[in-house]
């Protein structure tokens, strides 16, 4: 039953962590040799979307079940060291009969850097049935360092520059020129996963207008790579639309497992956009 925390790391990550690329461990480190670590610049991007005032909404089904509900919200986050960030929270939740099966409470929170889109504080807090699951990652994005806190116990690695967590890894893609890549290429994103470092992949597939419960998208359809076998039968049995608008919202998803299939789909778009309709600001 582990099927609901893997279908909101679908919304908030376009491929959870499977990839076609081996997943590394990073180098522990001593917190004092964390703090000692040479202090490096921070990158700025050219600004595309705001996503600031984003609110979504989507139906989780399991085959014929209406299982739950996803949720993700973007609001202003805190300052770290003068850089100002969204503060983009996700939670997942059962409904139904299925709610006094299997009680299913899913918290994600990012704080994304809103000049360099990289994360600065990444929470994850899963509640499905008996399982638990409480962890903190503070990434030092200066000095290429994050300190895990899970379990009580707080642990320091050295980190890719401006390594994503599974809710930015999202953010950075919708920001990318997705209008302009053509069938076949591939977008590839660093991101921590359960303490490794993935190569998260994902390949266009081409334009495709599609209808779910919030109306009708003209969308763009991509395929994240993922290896067949204990989740999926097949290496193409995870397709993500996005729309093909300036915001890319995140429409439709649809996988077939192993055993079942499920389907997240954007109910009701409640964003309140600051500006002009989060209206492109840069190349």
């Amino acid at each position: 039953m582990r099927w609901f925390l893997l279908s909101l790391s679908l919304v908030l990550a376009t491929a959870a962590p499977a990839q076609s690329v081996r997943p590394v461990v990073p180098g522990e480190i001593s917190a004092d040799s964390a703090i000692q670590r040479e202090v490096l610049p921070l990158r700025t991007l050219p600004r595309r979307t705001d996503f600031a005032g984003e609110d979504l909404l989507y139906s989780v089904r399991y085959g014929f079940i209406e299982a739950g509900e996803a949720r993700l919200t973007v609001t202003a986050g805190p300052d770290y060291g003068g850089r100002s960030t969204w503060k983009v929270t996700g939670t997942g939740r059962s409904t139904g009969a299925l709610d006094w099966v299997f009680r299913v409470r899913d918290h994600y929170e990012s704080h994304i850097d809103k000049a360099g889109l990289f994360p600065h504080h990444f929470t994850r807090r899963v509640r499905e049935g008996g399982y638990r699951l409480e962890r903190d990652i503070a990434f030092d994005p200066a000095r290429r360092s994050a300190a895990t806190t899970q379990n009580g116990r707080t642990r320091h690695h050295v980190m890719p520059a401006f390594v994503q967590d599974l809710v930015s890894a999202f953010y950075c893609a919708r920001r990318l020129p997705l209008n302009r890549m053509h069938p076949g290429e591939v977008i590839d994103i660093p991101t921590i996963v359960d303490g490794k470092i993935h190569t998260l992949r994902a390949r266009f597939v081409g334009p495709r207008s599609v209808d779910v419960k919030a109306g009708t998208f003209e969308g763009l359809a991509f395929a994240p790579i993922v290896r067949k076998g204990r989740i999926w039968k097949d290496a193409d049995d995870l397709t993500v639309i996005v729309s093909a608008d300036d915001r890319h919202l995140p429409v439709l998803i649809e996988s077939d497992l192993v055993i079942g299939s499920v389907r997240l789909e954007l109910v009701e778009d409640r964003s309140v956009l600051e500006g002009a309709q989060a209206a492109s600001i840069g190349p």
